[in-house]
């Protein structure tokens, strides 16, 4: 039996309207007639021919795949060079086990082909050759191999000391949120596994939670670590470039680690003003190199953190005119925090 959601929060992708008749299986817009089938129940509120072309790469290749089903291991295996050898050193192990199991593969090689035991160098070579297509297959594991160390050593040198502190600019944003004094609307645009949400202060507000990904496979893992952590929320796969929700919605509009690698970043920071109320407040989290970078850094920047985003700095130029308050922080060496206000 259908459940009928009228003016809701959310909007067709194809007509705009807002009334719904909702099942487990699918959302059918009132308005048009057009149905968005649901996967494991959370609605897919997109138009698969409208994505952006990066946008359907980045799911198809790289979160619906080996990186997203892996998520949990490959984003620390990634940041390990900037991350404090406590937090990573089970990474560098296993790292280290890598490069001997490669170099080991090398020299078994050579050695095998000149005592002329040729049946153990084919073998030798056939799995130099899979684990050569396998790190061509995810490039940035490829240049991971040789920028991770001299990387690690050069960010060593010159511990990085930010005007404003990560922590220091959520508390900013969040300190008025806890003392609004009503339930907050607060939605985290490309979610991924939710766990920026969950982590960074936002449970501590009188909120109800919206989350939104492109990704069935990172979504999942969102849906399983919220279930676990007993939060409700209210998960929905759709288009960052395209959010299915009314505008002027959301008291908080976040995303952590998505808006440079979008088809086009300034009409999904367009999109996240447009469904933020008037008054609202915007934080965004990517990829953005320091100023004093080495050249090591700025490789292992390029080729690894941000070798799959389409701009590599905050686009503040292209901002639309109502969103004021605009602070680009550089929290990291390789990471800024923006935030703005839209206009009331």
């Amino acid at each position: 039996m259908a459940t009928e959601l009228k003016s809701s929060k959310y909007r067709c992708p194809q007509c705009g309207a807002g009334d719904f008749s909702v099942t487990t299986t699918q959302w059918r817009c009132d308005a048009c007639g057009q149905a968005f089938a649901c996967a494991s129940g959370i609605p897919r509120l997109f138009v698969e021919a409208r994505l952006g072309s990066q946008d359907r790469k980045l799911r198809d290749t790289f979160y619906d795949g080996l990186f997203g089903r892996l998520y949990q291991v490959m984003m620390p295996a990634i940041v390990m060079p900037v991350r404090p050898l406590a937090m990573s050193w089970p990474y560098w192990i296993a790292y280290g086990v890598v490069v001997a199991v490669l170099l080991g593969l090398v020299v078994g090689l050579v050695d095998a082909l000149a005592s002329g035991a040729f049946a153990l160098a084919g073998l030798l070579a056939a799995a130099l050759a899979l684990a050569g297509w396998l790190l061509s297959r995810q490039r940035y594991l490829l240049h991971l191999m040789w920028v991770a160390v001299p990387a690690w050593l050069s960010l060593s040198r010159k511990p990085y000391a930010p005007p404003e502190s990560f922590a220091q600019v959520h508390e900013r944003v969040l300190a008025p949120l806890r003392s609004a004094g009503r339930r907050l609307q607060v939605l985290d645009v490309s979610t991924g596994s939710c766990n920026s949400l969950y982590k960074h202060g936002w449970m501590d507000l009188d909120a109800d939670y919206t989350a939104i990904d492109l990704s069935e496979t990172m979504l999942k893992q969102g849906s399983d670590m919220m279930s676990a952590a007993g939060v409700p929320v209210d998960l929905v796969l759709g288009d960052a470039m395209e959010l299915p929700f009314q505008t002027d919605s959301f008291d908080v509009v976040l995303s952590y680690g998505a808006v440079n690698g979008l088809t086009d970043p300034s009409k999904a920071i367009a999109e996240m003003a447009r469904v933020a109320k008037p008054g609202g407040v915007l934080l965004f989290l990517d990829e953005q190199i320091y100023d004093a970078a080495t050249a090591v850094e700025r490789a292992y920047f390029m080729k690894v953190l941000s070798s799959h985003n389409v701009i590599h700095r905050c686009p503040v130029e292209t901002f639309p005119p109502e969103l004021t308050d605009v602070r680009v922080s550089q929290v990291y060496q390789f990471y800024y925090i923006c935030t703005a206000r839209k206009a009331a």
